[in-house]
Order: structure tokens, then C-alpha cells, then sequence
């Protein structure tokens, strides 16, 4: 066994070692680009990951300004440079030359797939959103039993109000065991029916550490749940499939417990002030009704019906001398129309045009003739007059013009 005197000698070692090693002093590497800052002095620091490593990687501003891209997140690359060891941080880096394009990374081509899957399929729709109850009774939470969140979700629920129960349902939170025990997690409490609303959560990480949450049976059953679901996966800038299938999403897992239950200082004053403004409601409705039965109580019909009778009887009268002088101008009326309408009747009555020295000639039925085509010679016809009839026999018939009409 060597020994090292110091933390220094060490990192001086192993630093010494990455630049004995030909096959590391210079290489080219493929992966996907995860995180990407520039610097001030314009050196780029960029994570180059796989779905089981992550690497720390630098490009000076010199080799920056050269190269034919522009990286991104999200890039599938193929890098060039060295590995080289900061001795002070005592950390593993990449030194890039040259960064070429492979192509979207593997991750996020997955990830923008299955999105526009359930995208098109409709789960992220807001019309499927369930409301967050106001007062959840339980608060089932799906999370890993050790680390922070599970004790800054109960420490925040706790601090906001402690009269509310929390049920956690131990889950991974990364790696192959995170979406079927997370899936379980759900489906626990939707079949128990033991809680009223279900926390999803985990801390910050990479792309990669979050990715597990960027599976379809977990947005699935998001999505089936009966029980509304936040989901508070990774920091505000962290993005997952879950996020966009639950119900509500909080920035943190912080967040999710001030976002489920509502302060108990804050309801109590919400309460104190429904009570007070209830209190005042009743004593105005109160006020009100007293007064009203103070204007009835004083009301000279109790103190002197006989006067409040006679009043109603002049308002009885009013109105009926009201109504004669209606009914007298509607008779009048209806007797003027009747009138009207007799005058032009009688100017229509044969028997007025009689009495103006007129007659008319019928057949033996009694029928009115209007043309000498209707009779012939020999024919009995009455011609009436105003106060009587005529009985005729035809002797000759004559046309319009003159003529004699044929027999």
C-alpha cells in the first residue's frame, strides 16, 4: 500500500496518471449534452451523459470560436480533447477541442416521443384536471422514505396545519424500480381509497436522474387516477412527462405541501370573519324585522279599523267611478263601430235597392235570372218589386243587341 501525506499529493497523482496515459491524453467520446453554461470569458461547461454515466467537459473560448455548431441540450455529440484532473477541486474533466453533431440525444428523442404520444392521445388536457380539495382529510404521499423531501413535505404540512394526516407509500424515486413501484404507489390509493389527494415527489437532479419519471405507465396512471395527483418532481427549471398528466404541478416538493393544505392561521381568520360577518347579517335581519313589526304594530287599522275602513271604502269608490266612466267610453265605442258597420250593410241589402223603384226577375225555383240564355219563350217567371211579385210569361226574347233570341 502507498501512502499519501496529503490530499494534494493524491490529486497530484492521479493528475500525473491521466497524463502518463496515451489512450486518455487524447480522444474523441460520444454522448448527449445535458447542461451547457458560458462563461464570462466565453469557455463553455457542458455535462456529456449516457443513460448510465455523466461526465464533466470544458471548451476553452479559443476551440469554442472554431467550431461548425452551436451546441445544445439535448445534442447528441461526438467530442474531442483529453481528460485532465483539477487538482484543487479535485475534479474529472474533459478538455474538448472539437465538438461535432450525432444527431438529437437518445434521451431527449424519447422523452419529445412519447410526449407528442400522449400529447395527441389527450392526457395532458386541461378538461381531465380534477380540482385540489380544499381540506383533504389524508394526504397520501409517493416518495422515498429516507432523504429530505419526505420531511420537508411533512415539516411544511405540519407547520401549515397539524390536524391533517399524511400516509407515505415508500417508492425509488430513480433508476429501473422508480416507475412500477410509483405506479404501485398510486394504484395503492386509489383502491384503498384512504386519502383524499396524492403527492408525487422527488428532489433536484439531472435530466438523467429525473428521466424515470418520463415513463408512460406512470402519465397512465396519473391520468386514471380517481384522486386528484400534484406532482413536485425535481426544482422550478425541471420538467417531466408526470408533470404535464398531473393535476397540479408544484416548482418543489416544498411547494406541493404549501400547495395541499391551506394555512390553519389563515382558515381560522377565513372562519373568524364568515362568523363575523354572519353575526352581522342576522342582527341586520333582526334590526329589520323589528322594524317592520314596530310600522305594523303602530298602524292606525290596529289603533282605528272604522277610520281604516272608511278609507278603504273612498278607495273602493275611486275605483269603481273609475270603472263606470271606462265601461261608458268602451259601450260608446263599440256602439259607434256597430253603427258604422250597419250603414254599410244596408247599402248592400237588395231590398233598400228595391225600394229605390229597381226589380229583379226569378225563375219558378225562385232563382235569380241573370241572362236571357236562362229562359225561353213560354216560361213563367216572377218579377219582384219592393211590396210584392209579378207573374209574367214570356213571350219574346230579345238580345242585347236587338236581336230576337231563337226559340
Amino acid at each position: 500500500m502507498f501512502d499519501f501525506d496529503s490530499v494534494s499529493h493524491l490529486n497530484g497523482y492521479i493528475k500525473q496518471s491521466l497524463q502518463d496515459n496515451p489512450y486518455l491524453a487524447e480522444l474523441t467520446v460520444v454522448g448527449e449534452i445535458s447542461q451547457y453554461t458560458v462563461s464570462a470569458r466565453d469557455h463553455a461547461y457542458f455535462v456529456l451523459k449516457d443513460d448510465q454515466s455523466v461526465l464533466s467537459c470544458v471548451i476553452f473560448s479559443r476551440n469554442r470560436s472554431m467550431l461548425k455548431i452551436e451546441p445544445e441540450v439535448g445534442m447528441k455529440v461526438k467530442v474531442t480533447g483529453g481528460l485532465d484532473y483539477y487538482t484543487a477541486g479535485g475534479k474529472l474533466q474533459l478538455i474538448a477541442t472539437n465538438i461535432e453533431d450525432k444527431g438529437a440525444g437518445d434521451l431527449h428523442e424519447q422523452f419529445n416521443k412519447l410526449f407528442k404520444k400522449l400529447q395527441d392521445e389527450g392526457l395532458f388536457d386541461s378538461e381531465h384536471k380534477k380540482a385540489i380539495p380544499i381540506l383533504p382529510r389524508r394526504i397520501g404521499v409517493v416518495t422515498s422514505s429516507s432523504g429530505k423531501v419526505i420531511s420537508d413535505i411533512v415539516n411544511t404540512i405540519r407547520k401549515r396545519n397539524p390536524h391533517h394526516d399524511i400516509l407515505l407509500y415508500p417508492a425509488s424515486v430513480q433508476g429501473d424500480l422508480c416507475p412500477p413501484e410509483v405506479i404501485s404507489g398510486i394504484k395503492y390509493f386509489n383502491d384503498e381509497k384512504n386519502v383524499d389527494v396524492i403527492i408525487v415527489a422527488r428532489g433536484g437532479g439531472s435530466f438523467e436522474e429525473l428521466f424515470c419519471f418520463n415513463d408512460e405507465g406512470i402519465a397512465r396512471a396519473v391520468y386514471a387516477s380517481e384522486i386528484p395527483v400534484i406532482s413536485a418532481i425535481g426544482h422550478e427549471p425541471d420538467y417531466t412527462i408526470i408533470d404535464y398528466v398531473a393535476d397540479v404541478r408544484a416548482a418543489t416538493p416544498t411547494a406541493a405541501g404549501e400547495m395541499v393544505i391551506a394555512s390553519y392561521d389563515d382558515q381560522k381568520k377565513e372562519i373568524d370573519n364568515l362568523a363575523l360577518n354572519l353575526d352581522i347579517a342576522i342582527n341586520q335581519f333582526v334590526d329589520s324585522r323589528r322594524k317592520a313589526l314596530d310600522v305594523y304594530k303602530n298602524h292606525k287599522a290596529l289603533h282605528s279599523p272604522a277610520f281604516y275602513a272608511k278609507e278603504q271604502l273612498a278607495v273602493v269608490s275611486e275605483l269603481k267611478t273609475k270603472l263606470e266612466a271606462m265601461s261608458v267610453r268602451f259601450v260608446d265605442q263599440r256602439t259607434a263601430e256597430i253603427n258604422e258597420l250597419k250603414v254599410r250593410l244596408d247599402a248592400l241589402n237588395p231590398g233598400n235597392v228595391l225600394n229605390r223603384g229597381y226589380s229583379y226577375v226569378c225563375d219558378k225555383n225562385g232563382k235569380a235570372i241573370e241572362s236571357v240564355k236562362s229562359v225561353s219563350k213560354g216560361d213563367n217567371v216572377s218579377i219582384v218589386l219592393s211590396d210584392g211579385k209579378l207573374l209574367s210569361e214570356i213571350k219574346e226574347i230579345s238580345n242585347k243587341d236587338g236581336g230576337a233570341k231563337d226559340a
